[in-house]
């Protein structure tokens, strides 16, 4: 609203025309409601032509709600933009949002392209509010009258960008006395200056390794730079796969350089969002994981020894360790299978026991993947999950007529 009422004060000085886009989420029953009113009532009183898109069905997302939510907006923005001959976007991120958001991706891991935080200007879309802080917003609303709601749900730490403005950021200024949202935003600044100056000798780079008529990388040219080139090539390949920089992050990085280490035959690897690399006779490829059914396996393991799981392309091998630290410690005839999750699953670990699931979700450990990890399971109890490692129960030798084991996972050529 804020944003809504500048524009309005400069349309006639600056000679544009506004168009009004709204989405009504319908997350909040009648507050949504009275959310899209307000926006309604006051585009009317001005003159404004008013468009709403009514979202269904985003209750039911869950953990992706957020995302899709966010596709489906900007999704319905560019509609309007291209509906009704406009420009521009102009949306309301402030300051304060830019600043949360190089929170956020330094709590996910993501590379330096995630201190960026939020671009003032990016394609065609603008932020006039870029360099205001949500306070100053806040002041400048109260002192003109400019009527707005409140969104409850972003009064509630549920999400992390709600939990990192409302229990981080307030802990680190009673804690550090400092203004965090000032730092990060300051640093936030001091990046995107450096990446377009970076983006200058990548695109040099890029045009040697990127080969568009097939869309790939030469992997033989990538192996020739420095990691942290490739990296950076990398990061790159996927933004223009995917249309966004969102859900890389460095240890995705760091399993694709070593999945690039052999270019021999044609290999798999799977990515968040729905994605894989394909690595084809030195070509690699990043496309939809066109694997939609259901995997599900079980197979019977006599350790010592390995299985091969065909279903997702891997193989399991336990070896004793007479030496040093197992990673996993069974009893003699132990009844050991490997399998992949099922519902209901429930692991100790790290001194509790909940549901499988829970832990693969606090461990970022995208959803497409989840269905695809390795499972032992020791006597009818989950001992081992790739990813995450041994539970509490089989990752102590105390008892001396426990077997120590060393687990090795490999991706087979055929997978």
């Amino acid at each position: 609203m804020a944003l809504l009422f500048c524009l309005l004060k400069y349309r006639e000085e600056m000679d544009f025309f506004l168009e009004v886009a709204h989405v009504n989420h319908g997350l909040r029953g009648r507050e949504s409601d009275l959310d899209e009113e307000l926006v309604r009532d006051f585009s009317r009183k001005y003159g404004i032509n008013f468009h709403v898109k009514r979202l269904d069905g985003l209750k039911d997302l869950g953990e992706n709600l957020q995302a899709i939510a966010r596709e489906k907006r900007y999704e319905f923005f560019y509609e309007v933009l291209e509906k009704t001959g406009a420009e521009k976007i102009a949306l309301a991120h402030t300051a304060s949002d830019v600043a949360e958001t190089v929170m956020m991706n330094i709590l996910r891991g993501a590379g330096t392209e995630g201190l960026c935080g939020i671009w003032p200007v990016r394609d065609r879309i603008i932020r006039p509010l870029y360099t205001i802080f949500r306070r100053e917003v806040m002041s400048f609303v109260e002192r003109e009258n400019i009527p707005y709601r409140v969104d409850s749900s972003n009064l509630v730490p549920r999400y992390l960008r709600n939990k990192v403005r409302l229990k981080l950021f307030p802990f680190i200024k009673e804690e550090f006395a400092t203004d965090i949202e000032e730092r990060l935003f300051n640093l936030a600044l001091i990046k995107q200056e450096e990446n377009q100056v970076l983006d200058n000798y990548l695109n040099k780079l890029w045009q040697e390794v990127f080969v568009k008529e097939g869309q790939y990388l030469k992997v033989s040219v990538l192996q020739n730079l420095s990691r942290e080139e490739a990296k950076l090539l990398l990061r790159r390949f996927w933004e223009q796969a995917t249309g966004s920089k969102r859900d890389l992050y460095q240890e995705h990085i760091e399993n694709l350089l070593a999945f690039c280490n052999n270019i021999k035959g044609t290999r798999y690897f799977l990515l968040p969002r729905g994605m894989r690399a394909r690595l084809s006779y030195g070509k690699l490829y990043l496309e939809k994981n066109i694997s939609p059914t259901k995997i599900s396996f079980a197979y019977e393991m006599n350790p010592p020894g390995s299985v091969e799981i065909s279903e997702v392309g891997k193989r399991i091998t336990l070896i004793p360790v007479f030496a040093g630290k197992g990673d996993l410690f069974l009893a003699r005839d132990s009844s050991v299978i490997v399998r992949n999750r099922r519902p209901g699953d429930r692991f100790t670990f790290r001194g509790h026991t909940k549901k499988l699931k829970e832990w693969l979700i606090d461990q970022k450990i995208p959803r497409d993947i989840r269905e695809r990890l390795l499972i032992v399971e020791v006597n009818g109890q989950i001992a081992w999950v790739e990813g995450l490692g041994a539970g509490d129960l089989f990752k102590s030798g105390k008892d001396s007529d426990l077997i120590p084991f060393a687990v090795d996972l490999e991706l087979l050529k055929s997978c």
